[in-house]
């Protein structure tokens, strides 16, 4: 048995998110737009919605965590943090410190270690063996920096303050803290100032980077649907493949934290909780061919039913399906009938329709045809158009949906 096999060690690194007041004293500067799937409208975010959000995105935001206006993080570099402790020890801790409201979230993404190291995050360096001759000063910026000769400016982003004294004692070294470095070009302002567009944060973009394993610990069975669902569509984007995503943990299903503590009882945990996403891709071909042959005969109806070409205004007109996981869905995927854009909505392409008709009509047809499909197949849909474009990801866009209860939303008022 290796000597690392310990109970007080883990294979992961654990990104947590918590719930973020607009107007507390631990606020930060949200962008504007989070993309058309993540809306907000008042000052509460949630920590599924700040979860759901960078997983949609592909993004962690690296940050220099101010405080009280200065940086917390030292140096040149901002960074994305993790913690290294043991999942049965996060799980317990977010559930106190959260009940405590401090700012800790009880829902999580999960990293495989190993796949963090070759990208460049490391541990946290607590304290230097001997105190700096100059303490870096807080410049107008919030940055602190030491001299190169105190510490050299490519490890200052792993620098935490470790201090014991009879006058004052700073320790974190229960955090367990790593930290990945953004090492490209970024300016203050692009952290602390008006940002209109989550892009325009720097960050860890996950998918680009092709990591596989990643995971997700989430509180409820609700958020463990929302977030198959994400990682699904990301898949089904070609965003993410099937070996990016690992499991999802749901903790008020664990009977007891105690029960995966034990790093042998969390593997049969985990194991439990892997997402099955082949069960998605496997259908027989007898069934493809029957639902494919009920839509275009549905299609091929309601074209015949709506008349004559009125004239009217151009653009593109699909039929919006809101499950991803719906049996519909899955056949029309497999014979490239369907489409799913960078936000992640499933897009049914309507070649039976005639091109000539106006966008007016074809949208009145689209919502004719989701009629009949949710009667067939129980699955919620409707008409989703963009004026003067045959690009479903331009703008500007329409839909016929009555509701945004529905898992392509992470909209903070859905988790009231």
């Amino acid at each position: 048995m290796k000597n690392n096999y310990r109970f007080d060690l883990s294979d992961y690194l654990i990104h947590f998110f918590r719930d973020i007041d607009l107007e507390g004293p631990n606020s930060i500067e949200m962008p504007e737009h989070m993309g058309w799937h993540s809306l907000y409208e008042d000052t509460y975010l949630p920590a599924i919605f700040m979860l759901r959000a960078a997983l949609r995105n592909g993004r962690l935001w690296a940050t220099w965590s101010y405080r009280n206006n200065v940086r917390t993080i030292y140096g040149p570099n901002p960074a994305v943090c993790f913690t290294d402790m043991p999942i049965a020890a996060f799980v317990e801790s977010s559930q106190l410190r959260h009940a405590r409201g401090e700012a800790m979230g009880e829902v999580a993404l999960v990293f495989p270690k190993e796949n963090m190291r070759r990208l460049g995050a490391r541990k946290v360096i607590y304290g230097l063996s001997e105190e700096p001759t100059i303490w870096p000063r807080t410049a107008f910026d919030g940055s602190r920096t030491f001299s190169d000769q105190e510490l050299s400016l490519a490890e200052q982003y792993r620098y935490v303050p470790d201090v014991s004294s009879e006058k004052i004692k700073i320790d974190w070294t229960h955090e367990c803290e790593w930290r990945w470095p953004f090492k490209g070009k970024v300016t203050a302002s692009e952290i602390v100032r008006h940002v209109s567009d989550w892009s325009d944060i720097p960050g860890l973009d996950f998918y680009l980077e092709r990591i596989s394993g990643i995971s997700a610990i989430v509180k409820t069975h609700e958020q463990g649907l929302l977030v198959a669902g994400d990682m699904l569509a990301l898949v089904d984007a070609g965003i993410a493949d099937k070996q990016t995503f690992d499991f999802i943990l749901v903790t008020e299903n664990l009977a007891s934290v105690k029960n995966i503590r034990d790093r042998g009882n969390l593997s049969s945990v985990i194991q439990c909780a892997t997402i099955d996403l082949d069960q998605y891709f496997t259908i027989k071909s007898d069934v493809i061919y029957r639902v494919t042959a009920w839509f275009d005969n549905e299609v091929s109806k309601i074209e015949k039913w709506a008349g004559r070409d009125e004239y009217g205004e151009f653009g593109g007109c699909w039929l919006w399906l809101h499950d991803g996981t719906n049996l519909f869905v899955r056949c029309l995927l497999k014979e490239e009938r369907i489409f799913v854009t960078k936000d992640g909505r499933y897009l049914a392409n309507l070649y039976g329709f005639s091109d000539g008709k106006s966008l007016r009509q074809r949208q009145k047809m689209t919502g004719n045809l989701a009629q009949r499909v949710k009667e067939q197949f129980d699955l919620d849909c409707c008409y989703f158009s963009v004026v003067n474009s045959d690009d479903a990801d331009s703008g500007p866009f329409y839909a016929g949906i009555d509701d945004d209860d529905i898992p392509f939303f992470n909209n903070t008022w859905n988790y009231r």
